[in-house]
């Protein structure tokens, strides 16, 4: 599974991607939503994992570019933050592919998040050719 994740934390970043990592996923790093909206123009990802607060183009923001000017539009997104209130979970639009989880959950909640995302994405069955 190919999962980008992106924050202006940059310990957080490395931190988010040697863990990762050590669970065999590849992972690409981005420092804000600029550079992952950058990134999806020449790559393709199952993932995503972004921060909400982030300077230059926010996750929000980042989230709505993924959802209305990709071509992957309905890749899971998990929304990852220090704020764990209301107004920080209205990010979350579709509860089918867009997640929210808190920086200060333990660490195997968000790996036990992406194991059932990356369940779902093999199970899929596929879409019958349209005639």
């Amino acid at each position: 599974m190919r999962i980008l994740v992106v924050d202006d934390n940059k310990g957080f970043l490395d931190v988010m991607g040697a863990l990762l990592r050590d669970h065999s996923y590849e992972v690409f790093l981005a420092e804000d939503g600029k550079q992952a909206r950058e990134f999806l123009e020449e790559e393709q990802v199952d993932l995503i994992i972004s921060d909400i607060f982030m300077p230059t183009l926010d996750g929000s923001r980042f989230h709505s570019y993924v959802r209305e000017f990709t071509e992957a539009n309905d890749i899971p997104f998990i929304f990852i933050s220090g704020f764990d209130d209301e107004h920080t979970r209205r990010v979350v639009v579709d509860s089918r592919i867009d997640f929210f989880v808190s920086k200060t959950a333990p660490v195997e909640s968000l790996v036990k998040l992406i194991k059932s995302i990356e369940a779902g994405l093999q199970f899929k069955p596929l879409e019958a050719p349209s005639h």
